[in-house]
C-alpha cells in the first residue's frame, strides 16, 4: 500500500459545511508533503450539492455502498481508501483539520497503529453541554472497563489508522457505535496494538442539525456492547486453545 493519507468524511446533507472544511483539510495535508486524498462518502442517492462541492474542492465524491447508515459510510470509505494511513473525521466542522498534522507527527515518530483525537485527556475539551458530557464520559468508562481499553476517549470518531490493519476487520455495526467496534476489534485482532491519544477540542457543528437520534444512540450502544462482549469472549477462547 502506497505511503500517504486518505481522509474519509461521512456526509449526510453536509454540503454547506463541506464548503468550509474541505479547503482547510487540503491546506493541512499540503503541510505534510505526502500523497493524499480526501474521500467524501455521501448518501447512496444525492440529497444536496455535495458532489459539486467536492468537484470544486478537489475531493473525491463517493456514494455509500450497502445502505445509507453511518456504518455503511465508514465501511465504504475504508474499502475505497488508497493510502497507508486512514483518517476518519466528521464533515460538520466539529473536528479541526489542523489536528491531522499532529496525528501524523505521532505516527512518523513512533509508528502508532491508531492515533485518537481525545476530548478527555489533558488539553482536550468539548463544546457539549454538561449532561451530554456526563453521558459520554460514563459510556467511555463502561467500554474501558469491559474491554480492557487503555484509552480515555473511546467514542470520538476523529482518528488516524494503520490502513492495512483496519482493512482486515469485518465491521458489522450500522450506527455511530461502529467507532467503538473498530477499536475493540482491532485490539482483539492485534493484542500488541499501539495507540496514542492526542488532545483535541470537539467543536459545535457550523451548519445544519445533528444526525444523531438519542433513543437510537442509547439502544444501539447497549446492543453493541452485548454483541462485542460475545466477540471478545470467543476471541479469548480461541487464543487460549
Amino acid at each position: 500500500m502506497e505511503k500517504g493519507i486518505s481522509v474519509v468524511l461521512p456526509a449526510y446533507q453536509e454540503a454547506e459545511n463541506l464548503k468550509n472544511i474541505l479547503p482547510v483539510i487540503r491546506e493541512a495535508l499540503g503541510e505534510m508533503g505526502v500523497s493524499c486524498e480526501i474521500l467524501v462518502i455521501d448518501t447512496m442517492e444525492p440529497m444536496d450539492e455535495t458532489e459539486s462541492v467536492c468537484e470544486e474542492s478537489g475531493a473525491v465524491y463517493v456514494p455509500r455502498e450497502g445502505g445509507n447508515m453511518y456504518g455503511d459510510a465508514i465501511r465504504t470509505g475504508i474499502r475505497r481508501a488508497l493510502y497507508s494511513r486512514i483518517v476518519v473525521m466528521d464533515a460538520d466542522g466539529s473536528h479541526d483539520p489542523k489536528d491531522i498534522v499532529k496525528f501524523y507527527k505521532q505516527v512518523k515518530k513512533h509508528n502508532f497503529d491508531i492515533v485518537i483525537g481525545s476530548r478527555y485527556i489533558k488539553g482536550g475539551d468539548t463544546h457539549n453541554p454538561f449532561i451530554l458530557r456526563v453521558m459520554s464520559y460514563m459510556l467511555n468508562i463502561a467500554y474501558r472497563v469491559m474491554f480492557g481499553l487503555k484509552v480515555k476517549d473511546v467514542s470520538d470518531s476523529f482518528r488516524m489508522y494503520n490502513a492495512s490493519k483496519l482493512k482486515k476487520l469485518e465491521l458489522t455495526c450500522d450506527n455511530f457505535d461502529i467507532v467503538e467496534e473498530i477499536l475493540i476489534r482491532m485490539k482483539i485482532q492485534y493484542p500488541d496494538l499501539m495507540i496514542k491519544e492526542v488532545p483535541i477540542y470537539f467543536n459545535k457543528r457550523v451548519h445544519g442539525e445533528s444526525k444523531r437520534d438519542l433513543k437510537k444512540f442509547i439502544k444501539s450502544y447497549i446492543t453493541t456492547m452485548a454483541k462485542l462482549l460475545r466477540i471478545k469472549q470467543q476471541a479469548t477462547r480461541q487464543r487460549n486453545r
